[in-house]
């Protein structure tokens, strides 16, 4: 090793030591029943530390972590123990985000609502889904908004807004995703409605109450345990197909949706049930292709992707720039439904670079899942930059949205998951090429 000049160079630490570090402070921060001094003792002592005492402390917080998972759910205290390592953390290393709250809670029964104080607000909602769902800053606004509300109307008495919102779109951009993601994040009950199977009342088939039914059943038959349910109605614009079928079906879905409404289903045999939706958050997704024809009439445009003499022109893909709720109204043709929808988001396709992202940042990556499988074997997955790039440019050639990554991740490991040959794996461009080319 050279010799050090004058002033001597500080040794650089590797970046392995680096992650231990970020690891090693995670784990201190969701390890709310560990001595507080114990833990800021530690963090100070992180640079003096060898990797070797790094590799112990991961390994003594990883398991104290499940002590707490294990001992939170029948700990009454546990919600308490969470707000005093708040009031520490904030008070001696720094202000926490709604994130991190979540993340010290997550795998326990507690309540998110309970100890998130002055965090829960749209803004810190929205940073926090930002860590899942990528590259839809737009959409996590309004459905952060959107659950915000559904949080406060579940809590309180009070007469606040009720805002239930339709996401529109191409397929596999996160439209499902989100709502699924927060309704796990705050623990509300979750239904979801595939309204492409749906059948009227009456005739055999899956129907709009069954979901209803469903989540009375994983409530242990308490109704009012699902009344701040979040009912995500999927395919929703397959619904507008034309049909005497489908109008007795949107029938049947106003008065579900109605805001002081109730709804009716029957539980086994004979039991009839009957639960308030009052308080329910109501979401509708789907890709509304026809909604571009019903704009470009409006703006008297010849067609979205075409011009003609006398007609404005609109780029193919643009039409959401154009959209206005009219719009969807006149789609509808019902001014019930359009007056019980307070939010549109559309929900953009997804570029090279966003699922390049997802690959390598989200919290909810694929590749994570793919590495949690080698790590049984104690083999280390690696990905790089050009890797993740290559992987996101094939899913997109292939219009296959973030679906598709799954699926070209499996292709390009599936002989490594048989082999299991004990050498780490690194996916970089090469790799890629090589696998899928």
């Amino acid at each position: 090793m050279p010799k050090a000049s004058n002033p001597p160079l500080k040794r650089m630490k590797s970046p392995y030591s680096y992650s231990l570090d970020a690891k090693i402070r995670q784990l201190l921060l969701v390890n709310p029943t560990l001595d507080f001094k114990v833990a800021l003792r530690t963090l100070n002592s992180l640079p003096t530390l060898s990797i070797r005492d790094k590799e112990g402390w991961v390994k003594t917080l990883e398991q104290k972590r499940s002590e707490f998972e294990i001992d939170a759910v029948e700990n009454d205290d546990a919600a308490e123990y969470v707000r005093d390592h708040i009031k520490m953390w904030t008070k001696h290393v720094g202000p926490l985000t709604l994130a991190d709250v979540s993340a010290i809670i997550k795998n326990s029964s507690i309540k998110l609502v309970d100890v998130a104080g002055d965090m829960l607000n749209p803004r810190e909602i929205s940073m926090m889904l930002n860590q899942f769902l990528i590259g839809q800053e737009e959409y996590s606004r309004k459905l952060s908004l959107c659950f915000y509300l559904h949080v406060l109307r579940s809590k309180s008495d009070e007469q606040l807004p009720k805002a239930n919102l339709l996401a529109y779109g191409p397929s596999g951009v996160g439209k499902t995703f989100g709502p699924q993601k927060l309704a796990e994040l705050f623990g509300f009950p979750l239904g979801v409605v595939n309204c492409n199977n749906l059948v009227q009342e009456g005739i055999r088939g899956p129907r709009i109450t069954d979901v209803f039914d469903s989540l009375y059943e994983e409530a242990d038959c308490e109704a009012e345990n699902i009344e701040n349910a979040v009912i995500l109605f999927d395919e929703f614009d397959k619904l507008f197909a034309p049909g005497e079928f489908n109008e007795r079906i949107l029938n049947e879905l106003l008065n579900v949706i109605d805001d002081n409404n109730s709804v009716s289903f029957t539980h086994g045999y004979n039991d009839n049930v009957r639960v308030s939706t009052k308080n329910m958050l109501f979401i509708f997704s789907g890709v509304f292709k026809d909604i571009e024809n019903v704009v470009a009439k409006r703006l008297n445009a010849h067609g979205v992707g075409f011009e003609s003499q006398g007609k404005r022109y609109i780029m193919q893909g643009d039409y959401h720039k154009y959209v206005e709720e009219t719009d969807f109204a006149n789609y509808f043709k019902r001014d019930e439904l359009t007056g019980r929808i307070s939010q549109y988001a559309y929900v953009s396709n997804m570029t090279v670079d966003t699922m390049a992202h997802i690959l390598l940042e989200s919290k909810e990556s694929p590749f994570c899942n793919f590495q949690n499988y080698f790590s049984t074997k104690g083999i280390h997955l690696y990905i790089t930059f050009e890797g993740a790039q290559a992987i996101a440019q094939h899913a997109y050639n292939r219009n296959l949205g973030v679906r598709g990554l799954k699926s070209t991740l499996f292709k390009l490991l599936d002989e490594d998951m048989f082999s299991l040959t004990p050498t780490d794996i690194i996916v970089d461009e090469e790799f890629v090429k090589r696998k899928i080319a």
